[in-house]
């Protein structure tokens, strides 16, 4: 079997340049939206990079295919969950729609119910519950990527595994802030009304159209989280470009 090293380099750095341009696209309305593909492309590219380093020469092969093999794995269980969760939250919110009364309510009627806002924190649960086994996933390719920054003798490509990790630690301190935010009804779901019928397409300034200030305060969040992932996107390519060269 050949050795599978420079194939497995070039992939991982072309996950990282298109996580890099999926995460400058994000901050400019209405293209944001690709940045999201942008993200789908950047995950493939990343789940075989770490494959083909797994039937690499490296001491670290074994650690580099499981690592590939966590990602998919982590997708499968992530999907389930939601899939699962979202069922069931969905049979709850119908069961208690006939209680509103109008036939059939309509969709501003809907949001506004108190029905919806008590499922809110069942929405968050099913989200939690998702973003466990992604989470282990991605600490697992930070664990890996400091690995191989040692293997190819590249502190950038450490350097963006610290700051994917702080990138990971930030997420899930901002999902806390979201969530007691939304619990203690600081903010709420955006209605068609709020958030306008193009709503989606403004990116992350979408969420501006939560009520309150605390739209404010999700967006700097956000803006600070995709700021770390390109910044550890951009590290993570110079290192790996200088692996290849080296």
């Amino acid at each position: 079997m050949s050795d599978q090293r420079p194939r497995g380099l070039a992939n991982l750095k072309w996950s990282f340049l298109f996580f890099m341009v999926g995460g400058a696209l994000t901050f400019v309305p209405f293209v944001g939206l690709v940045g999201g593909l942008f993200y789908i492309v950047a995950l493939v590219f990343l789940i075989v990079g770490w494959r083909d380093l797994g039937r690499s020469t490296l001491a670290e092969a074994p650690r580099y295919k499981s690592t590939g093999s966590w990602l998919i794995y982590s997708i499968v269980i992530a999907v389930v969950v939601a899939v699962i969760g979202g069922v069931l939250v969905s049979i709850q919110f119908v069961s208690a729609v006939p209680a509103l009364g109008s036939t059939p309510p309509s969709l501003q009627a809907i949001y506004q119910s108190q029905a919806f806002r008590n499922l809110e924190s069942e929405f968050i649960a099913v989200g939690g519950a998702a973003y466990i086994a992604p989470l282990l996933a991605w600490y697992r390719v930070i664990t890996s990527l400091m690995r191989l920054a040692e293997e190819v003798s590249q502190p950038h490509l450490k350097t963006a595994g610290w700051l994917l990790l702080t990138l990971a630690v930030f997420g899930l301190g901002s999902l806390a802030v979201f969530s007691a935010m939304l619990y203690t009804g600081v903010i709420s779901f955006p209605t068609p009304t709020t958030a306008g019928r193009l709503g989606a397409f403004y990116g992350i300034y979408y969420y501006l159209s939560f009520a309150g200030y605390g739209g404010v305060v999700i967006l700097v969040l956000s803006l600070v989280a995709e700021g770390l992932l390109i910044l550890a996107s951009y590290m993570g390519y110079k290192g790996l470009k200088g692996a290849r060269l080296g």
